[in-house]
């Protein structure tokens, strides 16, 4: 059926306006609205991030925010290190007999006392070996030309 007047056409139509609001108002109770879903994940899915500081550590982690605002931070701090004994040893003897060798980026090579000891001690040894080999060498006439090669110790 149809209305007859526009009066009861303006009253039906004020009354499927009441009723689709009022349908409106109990869907919105139950809706969730795109920030209360990504709020609800947040302490779920972490914020992950990932830098180098002041230190030159690289830092890797995540952080998780909790409901109530607290935040649970996880990182793992990496640092690259090298450091070349052949370098240092190009380096300056240091007092307590090590030797210390800065690249002019500021990158600083050490090598101990006692690993500079031992590295001085094989390197005497192997130029007694080569002396000797040379001296063989000459005595046999192999070897024509003088090589200077005197082994001083340390």
């Amino acid at each position: 059926m149809s209305p007859s007047s526009p009066a009861e056409e303006a009253s039906d139509l004020k009354s499927l306006q009441r009723e689709f609001e009022s349908h409106l108002g109990y869907q919105s109770t139950y809706q969730f609205k795109p920030m209360q879903i990504l709020a609800a994940f947040k302490s779920i899915i972490p914020e992950f991030h990932a830098f180098s500081d002041d230190d030159n550590r690289y830092n890797l982690g995540a952080t998780w925010t909790a409901p109530d605002g607290l935040k649970d931070y996880h990182n793992l701090e990496l640092r690259y290190v090298h450091n070349s004994e052949r370098l240092a040893l190009q380096g300056d003897p240091q007092p307590d007999g090590s030797w210390k060798y800065t690249e002019p980026n500021g990158s600083v090579h050490v090598i101990s006392a006692d690993r500079a000891k031992h590295f001085m001690e094989q390197t005497q040894a192997h130029a007694s070996i080569m002396c000797g080999m040379l001296d063989k060498l000459q005595a046999s006439g192999v070897l024509n030309a003088t090589v200077d090669a005197s082994a001083q110790p340390a």
